[in-house]
């Protein structure tokens, strides 16, 4: 699995905020958090919202619920 067979999902609101890593293929969430997780994971520097989509991944990678592999051509 690597991050390219995750598509990023965002939902920012008023008082509301999501961010989410969904499998293309399967439609299924690797890693989400709503509302004050929100801030609280960019507070405590595990989120970046300048790039969501890497920081989900390395902190599902922290967090040890995926391992990355290396695609077909060895990247």
């Amino acid at each position: 699995m690597t991050i390219e067979n995750f598509d990023l999902y965002t939902w920012f609101e008023r008082d509301r905020a999501h961010v989410e890593l969904r499998n293309k293929e399967t439609d299924e969430t690797l890693i989400e958090f709503w509302d004050n997780e929100v801030g609280e994971m960019v507070k405590d520097g595990f989120l970046d919202p300048g790039d969501w989509k890497e920081s989900l991944w390395d902190y599902a990678k922290y967090l040890g619920i995926i391992t990355e592999t290396k695609n077909k051509k060895g990247k």
